[in-house]
């Protein structure tokens, strides 16, 4: 509860700002400028926004509303005193006691149909991104394997009869295996490259336009611009959205795909989402095995 009050804190500091336009436009600079360092989270989001965020949202504010009244309900419980001393009966029973009595008032304030079927749609959602993405890393490896092929081939032929001559005769027989998934692990991490450069032309595309539009939403709210001053649709606003977008795409390949300083310690815990996403479809073995 008290990560909520201050999340709610600093969104209240934040209001006078108008975050819902300022924040869109942030994300978008980040994605436009950075965004295929993050390859599967941003194949994640766009997944999800597809396949299951209507539901999710709708079911993240049932959770809410239930978050809620389990807190209105606990905070009117520790005002209670029922013995009529002056001391409120929470404060008067061990932390053991506390813990059983807050789990009977939650127990009471929730309704546990719709938690249960909240969470269903969030777990449904979840499960239809990673089944996404695991379809693409899947995609990703098999052309690996293929290009990884096309290169065994050409290494079978020129350099593996130069090793096998300056490799001693017990060795010779991992000459061929190494070379062979040698070319195989060459293959999937130029295919990763590939695809890794084919998310950073979206993610450039997709900040450019997010940034571009929240940006002008700001102007336009707090006078800077007339409401009709840039037409969205017109030749010239998306003619600087391409431009944006290929300047962020070049600016991500000139980094090779990597966070400058200090991004790299202030997006720490998005880097660890990103990791985590990269753990729970790296489990493709099972969809898509090299042999």
């Amino acid at each position: 509860s008290a990560c909520v009050r201050a999340c709610r804190r600093a969104w209240t500091a934040l209001e006078p700002y108008h975050p819902k336009e300022f924040a869109p436009a942030l994300v978008g600079f980040f994605l436009c400028f950075f965004g295929g360092y993050f390859a599967t989270l941003t194949a994640a989001v766009e997944a999800y926004r597809i396949t299951g965020w209507t539901s999710t949202k709708e079911a993240l504010v049932v959770v809410w509303r239930n978050v809620e009244r389990a807190q209105e309900a606990s905070a009117k419980d520790d005002e209670l005193d029922e013995d009529g001393n002056g001391i409120p009966d929470t404060q008067e029973i061990t932390t053991k006691e506390l813990v059983v009595r807050k789990i009977g008032v939650v127990a009471k304030a929730v309704d546990p149909e719709q938690v249960g079927d909240a969470l269903s749609a969030v777990y449904m959602g979840f499960v239809a991104v990673v089944a996404t993405l695991r379809v693409h890393f899947a995609a990703c490896v098999s052309l690996g394997v293929a290009v990884g092929d096309i290169l065994n081939n050409i290494v079978d032929e020129n350099l593996t009869p130069v090793l096998m001559m300056s490799t001693p005769k017990e060795y010779q027989k991992w000459v061929g295996p190494g070379v062979r998934y040698g070319c195989k692990v060459i293959g999937v991490v130029a295919a990763w490259m590939v695809q890794q450069a084919i998310t950073a032309y979206h993610s450039a595309t997709r900040g450019a336009q997010l940034f571009a539009r929240g940006l002008l939403t700001y102007l336009v709210r707090h006078g800077y611009l007339g409401s009709n001053a840039i037409d969205e649709k017109g030749s010239v606003f998306n003619f600087a959205i391409f431009v944006l977008a290929m300047t962020g795409f070049y600016s991500q390949i000139m980094y090779g795909f990597r966070l400058p300083f200090p991004l790299n310690l202030v997006l720490i815990p998005v880097r660890l989402v990103e990791f985590a996403l990269r753990v729970a479809v790296g489990a493709v073995g099972d969809g898509a095995s090299v042999r």
